[in-house]
């Protein structure tokens, strides 16, 4: 497989031991944020407590593979790639602003085709069904939210067709703005400095391998109830098998455009419309249903094929491994 980076700066073998540092850090400080919640006893997911549950995942716990990152980076002392990202996005915009559009509603409507064929066409249970009238986004809204199904929430339900299209709108808005920006201190962790760590392995098995530790990752907040409510022993394996994929697409996305921006951007849409969703399919189960199921990551591999075919790595512009003199010219300006 080819990269972004030059062959002669790819290290012979992977130092598994600052791979082992990044994990210990990231996953370490995030079971110590997760327990810490957990003791906090609240209803978080859903309660009157969820508002905090959501402030503290995107201030505490989105940051943490991007301070491991910088930790391990330090201690490495090849200097960042924070310096090599500043010096090559102008450059680089347009790959990053096309291929996050493109790729964030193409994984939009992979999930909303698998849904429709899968539950709708198959009638595979759990996987759900797309709606097409009002009533049917009441009753999605009465299944998934129950404590949003207030008579007013209900009443005021946007038309089924707006919120068709308020999804990729949404996400794309957030991608390229909040939810992005939180997204990038994830990305650079996993798609940036841990890739790089693993680019020994190959590009296939180094995302194998960065999907299930991404996956486990999320395991604190999902034995909260986050993603799957109850299912989670089985919710924690469905995340590493649904991250996989996801993994797979944030890489091709940086080799294409030369940068960690555009999988935080398709990171940050991804997020952003996934909670739609709810709004328009009825008979859904968290493990099956899309986007964090067994249907979402069917969508997402399919995606993944596709654009490993079509978006090729783009040629470096500089060696993307001589970080010192990035870093010098970022801490001296």
């Amino acid at each position: 497989m080819s990269s972004t980076i030059e062959p002669a700066n790819i290290p012979d073998k992977v130092a598994w031991n600052r791979v082992a540092e990044y994990y210990g850090i990231a996953f370490g400080f995030a079971c110590l944020l997760g327990l810490g919640l957990w003791l906090a006893g609240a209803n978080l997911i859903s309660g009157a407590a969820a508002p905090v549950f959501q402030l503290t995942l995107a201030f505490f716990y989105m940051p943490l593979p991007f301070v491991a990152a910088l930790i391990v980076e330090k201690r490495a002392g090849r200097g960042y790639l924070l310096g090599v990202e500043k010096r090559t996005i102008l450059r680089n915009i347009g790959r990053v602003a096309l291929i996050s559009f493109t790729v964030s509603i193409a994984v939009y409507l992979a999930n909303l085709g698998v849904t429709l064929l899968l539950g709708n066409i198959l009638g595979i249970k759990g996987v759900g069904e797309l709606v097409a009238t009002q009533a049917g986004v009441i009753r999605a809204i009465t299944e998934s939210m129950p404590a949003a199904a207030t008579q007013a929430n209900l009443a005021n339900t946007p038309p089924v067709a707006l919120l068709y299209v308020l999804g990729p709108l949404v996400g794309i808005v957030a991608g390229f703005t909040i939810n992005g920006l939180f997204a990038f201190s994830e990305e650079y962790g996993w798609r940036g400095v841990l890739m790089d760590e693993l680019k020994p392995l190959g590009s296939v098995r180094a995302n194998l391998l960065t999907g299930v530790m991404w996956g486990l990752w999320h395991a604190p907040v999902i034995v909260l109830g986050f993603n799957y409510g109850a299912e989670r022993g089985w919710g924690i394996l469905m995340m590493c098998v649904t991250m996989t994929p996801l993994s797979f697409i944030l890489w091709r996305a940086r080799e294409h455009s030369r940068s960690v921006v555009a999988p935080a951007i398709i990171h940050g849409a991804f997020n952003g419309f996934a909670g739609f969703f709810l709004f328009f399919t009825i008979g859904r189960a968290p493990l099956m249903a899309v986007p964090a199921g067994i249907a979402g990551a069917l969508a997402l591999t399919v995606i993944a094929v596709v654009m490993w075919r079509v978006f090729k790595p783009a040629p470096a512009l500089e060696p993307a491994a001589d970080r010192s003199a990035a870093s010098l010219e970022l801490a001296t300006e």
